[in-house]
């Protein structure tokens, strides 16, 4: 584990062994989307994360590389304030 990526566990021996989805800390439940760039219905910027239940949920993100997902996990961090682990997409 790193502590360079605040609020996200994940192990570095299972970098190779992608592909990776991202866990809502001790949920079923995971990262589907993450939406930054758009505006709301009021004209104001505004980001979210989208969650969707369930491990094999055809909608939940999955990530190739672990730097992609460790990308992805910084922003939910960054966007909800919630910890997260990558998990090995099996």
């Amino acid at each position: 584990m790193s502590s360079l990526h605040t609020g996200v566990t994940f192990y570095e021996e299972d970098r190779e062994k992608g592909p990776f989805k991202i866990r809502i800390g001790g949920t079923s439940d995971f990262v589907s989307n993450i939406r930054t760039g758009y505006y709301n219905r009021w004209g104001v910027p505004s980001k979210g994360v989208v969650i969707v239940e369930g491990w094999d949920n055809p909608e939940a993100k999955v990530y190739q590389t672990m730097d992609d997902a460790l990308r992805a996990a910084d922003q939910v961090w960054d966007i909800e304030g919630i910890h997260t682990s990558i998990e090995v997409a099996r």
